[in-house]
């Protein structure tokens, strides 16, 4: 599919300017097809998808993820650059298009805003971009700053939008936002829902954890586990347990009823969570591992031990390839019993690709919020205990 992207000059922000100059950017783009004014070009819209910046160097990069966004989803998107480092009040706005052939070989064309602001311009954003959401359709809020999540002009939005979505990529367990993040979704009363990019990154991982015990006769060993370990591509230079990987062992303990009784951390990189399941325990280790090719932090291998009525192993592991795939190696081994592997190639996560999943979801997920209230309690744990060294 060919996208082809046409950007006006900036102009000062006037609504019914911008409106007028879409209009025109339709126009021009009928008359580029084939250089005739009477070749078709759907202008198609399904939502809304605001990005809230602060680099003003993600300006291109997000727009090469809306235009991903687009061939899946037609939307209106709003990318929306707020200059902390200026105190002059300063506002402006310009257009862009994004077009693509259908199976039909029609030209699907979406249009892109973008409005950058300065000073206390920044204060009235949401007054701003109101004007510019094309009504009655789902509005969808990708927030890039997660400093700002307390800030009057992230909260202006709230009623506006159907779904935040935010990413907790690379934080830790000592780093403050993430367990202001956490309180701040578990504990908001808003209309909107939340998710986090970190969390759709697990998607892959929860599937395939899950696919090994789909077979009748395993399916017992998940109520049967007593060890569990998660590990990550080690990063030298930060200390403290990745939150992707909380998130994956609060997915587990909410979802088979753990109750947790205590976390400590063995050393920078590595924490030991214990958790009650019924009549046994279980332990939760998180740690590093060398792993070439994959981003720091990220998830590498994740394996389930149980011990009734035999040993049994399962696992999950990552491997980077030559290519553009990543392969992932689901395998079980039963003692004295079954043995199984293979090996599926799966493309990175691109921001474009997990974006292009987000917004196809609708209202708030009862999984992510269980397991990030049971991610955040870990982290309360961890705290504790590094206060008791």
């Amino acid at each position: 599919m060919g996208i082809v992207e046409d950007i006006e000059r900036r102009r000062p922000v006037d609504v019914a300017a911008i409106e007028r100059e879409l209009t025109e950017l339709w126009k021009a783009a009928a008359e580029a097809k084939d250089g005739a004014a009477t070749d078709a070009v759907m202008r198609v819209c399904l939502l809304n998808l605001l990005v809230f910046i602060t680099d003003e160097a993600r300006f291109g990069e997000v727009s090469e993820v809306v235009a991903k966004v687009t061939e899946s989803a037609p939307c209106r998107a709003i990318i929306m650059h707020a200059d902390l480092s200026r105190t002059a009040t300063e506002t402006h706005a310009w257009i862009a298009s994004h077009c693509h052939l259908d199976d039909q070989m029609r030209q699907v064309c979406c249009e892109e805003i973008r409005v950058a602001a300065s000073g206390s311009a920044i204060r009235y954003l949401a007054r701003t971009v109101a004007p510019l959401i094309a009504p009655d359709l789902p509005v969808f809020l990708w927030w890039q700053d997660l400093q700002t999540l307390q800030e009057k002009y992230f909260l202006d939005f709230l009623p506006e939008v159907d779904r935040v979505i935010v990413d907790s990529r690379g934080l830790t367990h000592r780093d403050a936002q993430a367990s202001q993040l956490a309180r701040f979704v578990l504990e908001a009363r808003h209309r909107a829902a939340f998710s986090d990019l970190n969390w759709t990154r697990l998607t892959r991982w929860r599937d395939l954890i899950a696919g090994l015990f789909d077979a009748p006769d395993l399916t017992h060993y998940l109520h049967q586990l007593t060890r569990v370990t998660i590990f990550y591509a080690r990063d030298e230079e930060a200390s403290g347990i990745p939150l992707q990987a909380l998130l994956l062992a609060g997915f587990f303990a909410a979802q088979l009823g753990w109750t947790l009784k205590d976390a400590y951390q063995v050393n920078r990189h590595q924490a030991e969570l214990r958790f009650r399941a019924r009549q046994r325990r279980v332990t939760v280790t998180i740690e590093p591992q060398v792993v070439q090719g994959l981003p720091q932090r990220q998830l590498s291998e994740v394996v389930l031990l149980a011990e009734r009525p035999e040993m049994a192993r399962f696992s999950v592991t990552c491997h980077p390839s030559d290519g553009a795939d990543w392969l992932y190696t689901p395998a079980v081994e039963i003692s004295g019993g079954a043995r199984y592997h293979t090996t599926i190639a799966l493309p990175q996560l691109t921001e474009a690709r997990l974006m292009s999943r987000e917004v196809e979801i609708f209202g708030r997920s009862k999984p992510y919020e269980r397991a990030l209230r049971m991610a955040l309690d870990i982290i309360t744990e961890l705290e504790l205990d590094a206060q008791f060294d």
